[in-house]
């Protein structure tokens, strides 16, 4: 029994073990460097890493490398991956080596972090921070940008190392081990890819600025910017960017990775959508596209104004969506559309896309497939395939569209032949039937040209009858004149006279004194209208003082109207016009106002001068005007329905005419049940614009 116990109590305690191991934090291993290490090939630091988070950046090395109980690092399985972050990192790491070789480089593989700060033991039991060495060995220029090699001595036994890192870019980065010679060796390898890089890029730039003016392309141009911020992105991660940007300051060189980045992204956006002609083949590609360019251009503004590290993992992320998204869209392209033109130019987005999003997908703090290295390499020899390949396509696509343009010159010429021989047979046929128009146009032209010679002699004829019937009436008018007054005299008489019947007497007088003057108006009115009928040249203009006019037309009233009529003058009132036209229309407005009115209701006039113009009021007190009849009294010949008093329809015709023709008018102003106020507005002398 106790045997069996033992047995269980012993099984127990494996299980826990291996339960405890799986659970708890392993602490990372010290690095033992060996003497082959660092000549052929960098040893990588994956793997033996920790990593404390330093989310206010205010720990110090003495804070970290302590004894505090509530600062823990953790474990990386394999090269640093924390994407962007706030603050700052800690990494922490051990190594040891042979006595006979200790001088050893530490390099940041990734040469985009901006402050990178390496401890080292002091001796003492503290650490002091190390001095970056130098990027390319044996040179002479000031600081690089990016600190990226350390010189540290390892000693035999296992020491810890410390490392600050904070970037506005991705924390993400391997660390490596070297020795001089190898490390030397690995630079030089990596001029001759930066070279072979920097090379092609620069012959595809000029081919293409050959391309966009020779061929009048706009994708050739698109594509140099392309072309260009391709190479500073692979001269940065190769860690060439002081070298090449050797005029700027660090902080310059910074703060340039966010806009080389956020440009390439719209250059490569633009340039895609013109590759595989998104808004042609899919409009909501093409808006997508749109969408990006747009965001990446507020990236772009906040990348000038410094502050990248607030976009840089939304601008990464925004990266992969774009070329997942593409990808996705050239496949239904090619595989349901049967696009075949643009296989070459996806082989050339494939031989990038998957070294990209893997590079991508590591900076915004994910390393799925567990790399211990940068891709930088595979990056710069990708990019130049790509380009490569890209070049090919846009020629293939050039070609392609030489192909289709001699095509469809070929069809244009074929129907340009076949129009010009419709258009030949049409011509004849058009020829026979114009000249078929034209003999009928002549013909129409001569029976025209008869009739009008025709309607020319029927204008004489009516002008000539015209001028006749004015001749006579004006005859006849002056005819009347002297009879009417003999008529008029002889009333006056009558009424003079006495006898048993001299009320009934005078009372026929008054009638026929009326009738007289009804006459009277009616022959001055046409007289007047003929003068107006035959042109403003029978204007007989003259300064004219209308408060003078008015007291001689207030002389000639007839007894019974001027005991109705009131008078009102302005003090002056200066006008040009004809004086026996202008008192046809006081006349008129008097008269009418009388006639249309109680027998014994009174009747208003005023002379009044408003600004450059001269206003002569007529108001009566009679029934009103309908307001339907207000403009129509003024027509020729027009008597409102319903009138008692006798008209002929001259008077206000005549009277606006008049005024009209001196460069005023004639308006029914108001009126209502109460009566009606008729303006007349002329010209003062001083504005007068009448042609005498």
């Amino acid at each position: 029994m106790l045997r069996r116990f033992v047995h269980i109590r012993f099984h127990l305690i494996i299980a826990l073990s291996i339960l405890f191991g799986c659970v708890a934090v392993q602490p990372a291993y010290a690095l033992s460097l060996q003497l082959t290490d660092g000549l052929e090939a960098p040893r990588s630091l994956g793997g033996t890493l920790s990593i404390l988070e330093d989310p206010t950046g205010t720990l110090t090395i003495d804070e970290v490398a302590g004894d505090r109980s509530e600062l823990h690092f953790r474990n990386i399985p394999a090269m640093l991956a924390e994407g962007y972050r706030k603050g700052a990192l800690w990494v922490r790491f051990s190594l040891s080596a042979p006595p006979s070789q200790n001088q050893w480089l530490l390099q940041i593989e990734r040469p985009l972090l901006e402050n990178v700060t390496l401890y080292v033991p002091d001796g003492a039991g503290g650490f002091v921070s190390s001095a970056p060495g130098r990027l390319h060995p044996g040179q002479q220029r000031g600081p690089d940008a990016y600190p990226t090699i350390f010189p540290i001595e390892v000693p035999p036994t296992a020491t810890d190392y410390y490392l600050r890192l904070q970037s506005s870019t991705s924390m993400t980065t391997s660390l490596n081990i070297w020795q001089t010679e190898g490390y030397a060796e690995h630079r030089r390898l990596d001029d001759w890819i930066m070279a072979m890089v920097v090379g092609s890029i620069f012959v595809m730039v000029l081919t293409n600025l050959l391309f966009a003016v020779w061929l009048k392309d706009s994708l050739y141009a698109v594509y140099v910017p392309l072309l260009v911020t391709s190479c500073l992105i692979s001269v940065f991660h190769m860690g060439y960017a002081s070298e090449i940007l050797q005029f700027w300051d660090p902080p310059t060189i910074h703060r340039s990775w966010g806009i080389i980045v956020c440009f390439y992204s719209i250059t490569m956006m633009l340039f895609l959508d013109r590759l595989f002609e998104f808004r042609s083949n899919w409009i909501w590609a093409a808006r997508f596209s749109q969408l990006v360019i747009a965001l990446n251009v507020v990236a772009l503004g906040f990348s000038i104004a410094g502050r990248y590290g607030d976009v840089a993992f939304y601008v990464s992320r925004l990266q992969q969506i774009s070329l997942i998204f593409i990808a996705v869209f050239v496949l239904y392209l090619l595989l349901v559309r049967r696009r075949h033109q643009y296989i070459l130019s996806f082989i050339a987005f494939l031989s990038v896309i998957s070294v990209l999003l893997v590079m991508q997908t590591m900076y915004t703090g994910a390393n799925p497939l567990l790399l211990d290295g940068s891709l930088s390499r595979f990056l710069a020899g990708g990019t130049v395939i790509h380009l490569i390949l890209l070049s090919a396509a846009v020629a293939k696509r050039t070609q392609l569209a030489e192909r289709r343009l001699r095509e469809e010159k070929d069809r244009m010429i074929a129907l340009s032949r076949s129009a010009e021989q419709q258009l030949a047979l049409k011509v004849s046929e058009r020829t026979a039937e114009l000249a078929q128009s034209n003999t009928a146009l002549t013909e129409e032209m001569d029976r025209r040209q008869l009739l009008e010679e025709k309607l020319r002699q029927s204008l004489d004829s009516v002008n000539d009858a015209l001028a006749q019937q004015r001749d006579f009436v004006a005859l006849v008018s002056h005819e009347f004149r002297a009879p009417l007054a003999v008529i008029g005299a002889a009333a006056d008489n009558l009424s003079l006279s006495g006898g048993e019947n001299a009320e009934e007497v005078r009372r026929r007088a008054t009638r026929i004194r009326q009738t007289v003057k009804r006459m009277s108006m009616l022959i001055d009115n046409v007289l007047a209208g003929e003068r107006l009928d035959a042109g403003r040249a029978a204007l007989q203009a003259e300064p004219l003082d209308l408060g003078e006019m008015l007291r001689t037309v207030q002389a000639g009233l007839d007894s019974d109207v001027a005991q109705r009529v009131t008078f009102a003058y302005a003090d002056e009132a200066q006008v040009l016009g004809d004086r026996s036209l202008l008192e046809v229309v006081v006349l008129n407005l008097i008269q009418n106002a009388a006639k249309y009115s109680a027998a014994t209701a009174p009747v208003a006039v005023r002379l009044s001068v408003d600004q450059d113009m001269a206003q002569l009021s007529v108001t009566d007190q009679g029934e009103g005007i309908a307001p339907e009849d207000h403009e129509r009294i003024f027509l020729k010949y027009y008597r409102a329905a319903g009138q008692r008093a006798n008209g002929s329809g001259l008077g206000l015709y005549v009277s606006r005419a008049i005024a009209r023709q001196h460069g005023g008018d004639l308006v029914l102003a108001a009126s209502d049940a109460g009566g009606s106020v008729f303006r007349l507005s002329l010209p003062l002398e001083a504005y007068a614009n009448v042609i005498s």
